[in-house]
């Protein structure tokens, strides 16, 4: 009751402030039913979460909530975002699998977890971390899995989250990707290519990173199959640099063009380089109306977050979105998009025929 008297009141004060957002929001697709299986992929900026003043992981929860995959694969994750992610979505979730960084830039260690809807059978799960040395606390990053079966189809997901950058880091998230490879040749001796990748992989289209992974580099395969872009096969140009170009920060004019066609920008998917909001609640009522005035300048300039499916597989794509600002419920007060996270999720339906088991 509290809280819901609180965000009656910030919304009352946006309203009075003429500081509304813009609208009416189109409706986001509902969760696939019988034979699909909804993957998103989030990264939570999880060190700035907290439950006191201002609470990201109720919003996060409500996300959630609201979109209701049946695998999660968030990034940037203390133990106890994930637990208050649980405990708070109204859904039914359970910690799939989850393992934080061996070394960390950070004093608190972040990880990568997978959870899972409660309608959906775990068979198995592990991780296990990408990157063999802690000389530079970017070189040693973590995979997770989780082995899933829907009515005799199965799949396995792995969720990561790359080094990013480039020059050194390039090298170090090359490295990450090789062992990947490596990885799954292990885990799949008879290629049947039940498997998808999912995660702030931190490689956008044309960065050599993303032609290594998914086979366009002129270097050896250096994984199994050749990955497959989900969002470029349901938004054709989203993977060519030239349509869909990167947005340096700071480079006002390109955002400024970038902006001029929202529908751009959902085409091209982007869902990382957005400014996160301050959390102090004093600033979330002062500012509520100027946030929203700032938004209209501003948005998402960077297409990192992917989920992957290996070439000739049995897992076709059914629909792929990034949630923007003419989504359902984009500003709704205590949950908005863009004050949970410096990344928007991104959210693939997937179709997957009959199987027995995961190897």
């Amino acid at each position: 009751m509290g809280r819901r008297w609180v965000l009656g009141v910030v919304a009352v004060l946006g309203v009075l402030a003429g500081c509304t957002p813009p609208g009416p929001p189109a409706e986001l697709p509902p969760s696939p039913g019988d034979g699909g299986l909804r993957v998103m992929t989030w990264n939570l900026l999880g060190m700035q979460a907290d439950d006191v003043v201002y609470s990201e992981h109720r919003g996060w929860a409500a996300r959630v909530d609201q979109l209701q995959p049946h695998v999660l694969v968030v990034q940037e994750a203390q133990s106890d975002d994930v637990d208050a992610l649980l405990k708070h979505t109204r859904t039914d979730y359970r910690r799939g699998s989850y393992r934080h960084w061996a070394c960390d830039i950070k004093p608190e260690r972040e990880g990568v977890a997978i959870l899972v809807r409660g309608d959906v059978e775990v068979t198995g799960s592990g991780g296990t971390h990408l990157g063999r040395a802690c000389v530079d606390p970017e070189v040693m990053r973590v995979l997770v899995w989780v082995d899933v079966d829907m009515d005799g189809r199965a799949l396995r997901i792995y969720g990561t989250h790359l080094t990013a950058g480039g020059g050194a880091a390039q090298g170090s998230r090359d490295a990450q990707i090789r062992e990947f490879g490596e990885l799954v040749a292990q885990h799949d001796p008879d290629d049947e290519r039940r498997w998808i990748l999912a995660g702030d992989l931190n490689l956008a289209p044309g960065d050599p990173s993303y032609r290594l992974l998914t086979g366009t580099s002129t270097t050896a395969p250096v994984v199994p199959a050749p990955m497959v872009d989900t969002f470029a096969e349901v938004s054709p140009g989203a993977a060519d640099p030239a349509t869909c170009p990167s947005v340096p920060e700071g480079d006002e004019a390109a955002m400024a063009q970038l902006l001029a066609d929202p529908e751009h920008v959902r085409r091209c998917g982007y869902t990382g380089g957005w400014p996160k909001d301050s959390n102090l609640l004093a600033c979330d009522l002062l500012s509520l109306c100027v946030s929203w005035q700032e938004r209209e300048q501003l948005s998402v300039r960077i297409r990192i977050d992917h989920v992957m499916r290996p070439d000739g597989g049995p897992v076709q794509v059914v629909r792929g979105f990034v949630p923007n600002r003419a989504d359902a419920d984009w500003a709704s007060p205590g949950a908005e998009w863009f004050r949970l996270s410096d990344h928007l999720p991104y959210v693939v339906d997937l179709e997957l025929d009959a199987s027995t088991s995961v190897s």
